[in-house]
């Protein structure tokens, strides 16, 4: 039964239509529909991807561009919800930093890199710190939102059963907010990857952001149309743990939310 409810998940009529674009893409290039010189096909970027593979540039690209978004972001999760449970729980933290907040999420996030390669050079900490930057916002403004939003029939459970603080927010609250807690997590894990690809593209020479230009800038498509596939890959393999991790370690909080198949 545990297998039938894991083939559910998988969109197999996705899979199909991603096959068959595969296929016209093919066709359209040997046909010469697509006449770009610069656009390779199907079975050459195929090719391009085990090239890499086989000298293990792409391992490398791989573990540096993971490392530094990853860490990113499990750094910006312990803060986003630590700060949004303190925002969402005390009405004049928020009412008082509201303003700064705002200020600083209207910052285009692109914006931040530049400073952040002036400030830390051309390293993986740059990177990190770009990562948690981005990652931060989703998983704060989430994470506040689901706490302000608890029901307030639950919190009068909570006095019935004589509750103190940390155990009515242990058992009452952040069990409550978890549906929103994982949004902003699945946002986050999301922007912490797109921004530590930019960070390599602009500052640092190294990863999958890096490689990707690289490979264009040496006129090697199908090397890089394979990094674009890799980081693609990547985004979806990261969001389908993430859920997994979810549905595994708090079954009970999203079957309530109405996240659970």
């Amino acid at each position: 039964m545990r297998n039938l409810g894991f083939l559910k998940r998988i969109n197999f009529l996705g899979l199909l239509t991603g096959a068959v674009l595969i296929v016209l893409w093919q066709l359209a290039v040997v046909s010469g529909l697509l006449d770009f010189d610069y656009l390779p096909k199907p079975t050459e970027v195929a090719s391009g991807l085990r090239e890499i593979a086989e000298t293990g540039e792409l391992a490398e690209n791989l573990q540096h561009t993971l490392t530094a978004s990853l860490t990113g972001w499990a750094l910006a999760a312990v803060a986003g919800v630590v700060v949004g449970v303190v925002l969402g729980l005390f009405h004049p933290v928020w009412k008082y930093s509201m303003a700064s907040l705002e200020a600083l999420r209207a910052l285009p996030i692109v914006a931040f890199v530049p400073v952040a390669v002036l400030l830390l050079g051309f390293t993986q900490t740059m990177e990190i710190v770009v990562a948690f930057y981005a990652a931060l916002w989703p998983i704060l403004l989430n994470t506040q939102a689901g706490v302000r939003n608890v029901d307030r029939r639950l919190m009068e459970v909570g006095d019935v059963m004589g509750f103190g603080r940390i155990e009515r927010l242990w058992k009452l609250v952040l069990p409550a907010s978890t549906s929103h807690i994982v949004v902003g997590l699945r946002l986050g894990l999301s922007i912490s990857l797109v921004l530590t690809l930019v960070a390599e593209m602009v500052g640092n020479p190294a990863g999958l952001g890096y490689a990707l230009i690289q490979k264009g800038q040496t006129l090697n498509p199908d090397q890089m149309f394979a990094y674009v596939i890799v980081i693609g890959l990547c985004g979806i393999v990261l969001n389908t743990a993430l859920m997994l991790l979810a549905r595994i370690g708090l079954r009970g909080q999203m079957l309530a939310a109405g996240d659970v198949g």
